[in-house]
């Protein structure tokens, strides 16, 4: 007689995504597409990286910067910031 015994569940939790798309920067910021262009343009939100011809991705350690200081977050600075 055979037993079924199910595989063990991973004890690590699932890690972030590295790129993060237009529509789940919408979602987390809680910004309409036109807002985090603007504040793009302005230098108050991490720009988008360019993946292709037509796709873009924000990095999610960028997102995570303007997540932890919205108000205090200037591209330069961040930028600064990782270079070594």
């Amino acid at each position: 007689m055979l037993f079924h015994h199910p595989f063990p569940k991973p004890t690590s939790p699932k890690a972030p995504p590295a790129f993060y798309r237009l529509r789940d920067v919408m979602r987390i910021s809680a910004l309409s597409r036109s807002t985090i262009y603007r504040r793009i343009s302005e230098g108050r939100f991490p720009s988008p990286i360019h993946l292709g011809s037509r796709a873009s991705a924000w990095p999610s350690a960028e997102l995570q910067a303007w997540i932890d200081d919205p108000e205090g977050y200037r591209r330069a600075a961040y930028t600064l910031a990782l270079k070594p």
